[in-house]
């Protein structure tokens, strides 16, 4: 007997080229969006703006150009969650250099 064995045992299921977790959090998010602003829209730009906002939810999903394995919705994420603040090297052989100088 012979038995297939698949190379990718840890292949997630896909569609449309999105994860199951992927789809949902795209279909919840643009609900949301949707019926959250649409009040805040005109009626005469309702169209455009289901255009726009389907657009975007779309474009957060698209794999990054920048952070390789990454969607844009993560890049996003890492872009807000870094610190601000100035990097300063410490050094660590303070002591040494000291007593080398004296």
């Amino acid at each position: 007997m012979t038995y297939e064995i698949p190379k990718e045992i840890k292949a997630k299921p896909k569609i449309l080229g999105l994860e199951m977790r992927e789809l949902v959090i795209l279909l919840i998010s643009s609900l949301l969006v949707l019926t959250i602003l649409r009040d805040l829209v005109h009626s005469v730009f309702m169209i455009p703006y289901f255009v726009a906002v389907i657009g975007f939810m779309i474009y957060l999903f698209i794999p990054s150009g920048h952070n390789p394995k990454k969607r844009h919705y993560e890049s996003l994420i890492l872009f807000f969650r870094h610190k601000k603040t100035g990097y300063h090297a410490m050094d660590k052989h303070k002591q040494e250099n000291h007593q080398l100088r004296q």
